[in-house]
């Protein structure tokens, strides 16, 4: 197939962009630097089978698993989520859909929050996204410290003050089962919906024998990508690590290049390919789309490419109670607390392997410090006898994940490793990270609205990991939209400012969205620019 158009990346927005294409009659080729897994097959609900950062399923890296992952350096910044495969990181997301917090995007975008509305509600509609109605007994705890304390509930999709509410997750319905199925092992068509099963996070492979289309987990690779394929018009290539965008200089005023195609290198043998088209698509990732336009070496006037890389900054508060809370069971996440101008948090339902990482293994002090005024009883890593005795203590826990409206600073930022060797598809990446004050403040604020939850719960015992080095997820930023090509790289449908043909369509074109998981708004972003791409240049 000769494609109209090439996007690299099958994650969390390619495929958007693929099957809004296709549907319009557009030849797309997909280009996915990791494999294509089964989710019967492959994804066993174990953790450190997902999860482990050298073999396991979701990790970064190469289809085989005997081989090592893929290199970044790393400067401030601890463990980088980010998953290969078709599906890309939504394999592994918790699959919570908000939209953006609307003070977020009025007068700090170059649309407004009402612009976006429509592609909202297309993408939610396809998911579908819906609100959790029946919460689970971790979520139902978090409830009730919210109400505790005041904090309204908010049903509305739309958040532009502090409030509490059921998640609204790309999750199809909770199942009817009997209290005695085992949802590992219940099989499709006896059962149809989310199983409960609480394993989110390792990759959604439920129910059991059931085609793509009905998998719970509403992931890339069984939603838009079997709906993408469907019209004939898609072609999705595994295991195609895209090494380099190949472009021509324009003379003129107007753009100085346009896109003429991608090269692209298969990682099981080593062939290097190329194929012509007129638009390009980065869908990559806030670190491999600046990592690829910078190895392409394709214009940067005003060295915006990788600069101002957010996250979320990330911590975690733990609360121990005198009841049983079941966090392994349910989705991992259904309910949650926003607060404009800080963030947000959650209920997090984490398997053993990762609570005993958030309550022993990831902290930057020791329980022996000092806790002074703060409303938590012991704060970062714990070893010995009191760490295990608190580790059995599991299934009467809760834990709130912290997610923070990050500040953006030009100095943090992605670019190419010239000091380390290449690897086999070109320069490596470095990312640099250092949390502003202001984004310091901002955690901490959140860290101790959630320890005042926990109580308000009935916890009688709160933990504050206190990450360090940072765990880096929900990265946006680096591939920036907006009207000032100084300060920008693509405007506000996602375009170039610099080269004809090409488009960004991922997180990395996100100014921030204020503490709200990313991908849902980055989804709704990929459709208006699949919309820009077939009005404009494939007319």
């Amino acid at each position: 197939m000769s494609p109209d158009v090439v996007v690299v990346g099958a994650g969390g927005c390619g495929p958007v962009v693929a099957r809004e294409l296709a549907g319009r009659g557009v030849r797309v080729l997909v280009l996915e630097a990791g494999p294509w897994l089964d989710p019967d097959r492959d994804l066993s609900l174990l953790e450190d089978d997902s999860n482990g950062l050298f073999q396991g399923s979701l990790r970064w890296g190469p289809g085989d698993r005997s081989r090592p992952p893929w290199r970044r350096v790393r400067e401030g910044a601890g463990l980088i989520l980010q998953v290969a495969g078709v599906g890309g990181t939504t394999l592994h997301y918790n699959a919570i859909s908000p939209r953006a917090f609307v003070p977020n995007v009025d007068k700090r975008w170059p649309l407004s929050y009402t612009d976006l509305v429509p592609h909202y509600e297309r993408v939610e509609e396809f998911l579908p996204v819906a609100q959790v109605r029946d919460l689970a007994e971790k979520d139902a705890l978090f409830a009730e410290g919210c109400e505790a304390i005041g904090l309204p509930r908010n049903d509305s999709r739309d958040v532009a003050a502090p409030s509490w509410k059921p998640c609204y997750n790309a999750i199809l319905p909770i199942a009817e089962m009997s209290a005695a199925a085992d949802p590992r092992t219940i099989r499709y068509p006896e059962t149809d919906g989310c199983t409960m099963c609480g394993h989110c996070l390792q990759g959604c492979p439920h129910p059991v024998g059931a085609p793509l289309e009905r998998k719970a987990k509403r992931a890339t690779n069984v939603s838009y990508v079997p709906a993408a394929l469907a019209t004939g018009r898609c072609e999705i290539v595994p295991n195609a690590f895209a090494t380099s965008v190949l472009w021509e200089a324009l003379p003129g005023d107007g753009r100085p290049a346009r896109v003429r195609g991608v090269r692209w290198r298969d990682t099981a043998t080593g062939q290097e390919h190329e194929v012509e088209s007129p638009v390009v698509v980065m869908a990559c990732g806030s670190i491999e789309s600046p990592r690829l336009w910078l190895s392409s070496r394709l214009p940067n006037t005003h060295d915006a490419v990788g600069r101002r890389l957010t996250m979320h900054l990330q911590d975690f508060v733990t609360g121990f109670f005198d009841r049983e809370v079941h966090p392994n069971v349910g989705q991992v996440t259904m309910a949650r607390a926003d607060f404009p101008g800080y963030g947000t948090f959650w209920a997090q339902g984490y398997g053993p392997q990762a609570f005993a990482a958030v309550v022993a293994g990831t902290g930057g002090a020791t329980w022996d410090d000092p806790t002074g005024d703060e409303p938590w009883d012991l704060a970062g890593r714990g070893w010995g006898r009191a760490a295990v005795r608190r580790l059995r203590e599991y299934h009467r826990t809760l834990t709130l994940c912290i997610s923070t409206n990050d500040e953006a600073h030009p100095d943090n930022r992605v670019s190419l490793a010239t000091d380390w060797d290449p690897d086999e598809h070109g320069p490596i990446p470095r990312v640099v990270y250092e949390p502003t004050p202001a984004s310091q403040e901002r955690q901490d604020w959140l860290a101790r609205k959630g320890a005042e939850v926990l109580r308000a719960a009935g916890a009688r015992e709160v933990h504050r990991t206190g990450i360090r080095p940072v765990f880096m997820s929900h990265l946006m930023g680096t591939m920036r939209m907006g009207r000032d090509p100084a300060a920008s790289v693509v405007d506000e449908h996602g375009e170039a400012h610099e080269v004809a043909g090409m488009f960004v369509a991922d997180t990395s074109v996100l100014p921030g969205v204020g503490g709200a998981n990313p991908t849902l708004t980055a989804q709704a972003l990929a459709t208006r620019t699949a919309d820009r791409i077939a009005d404009r240049h494939l007319n």
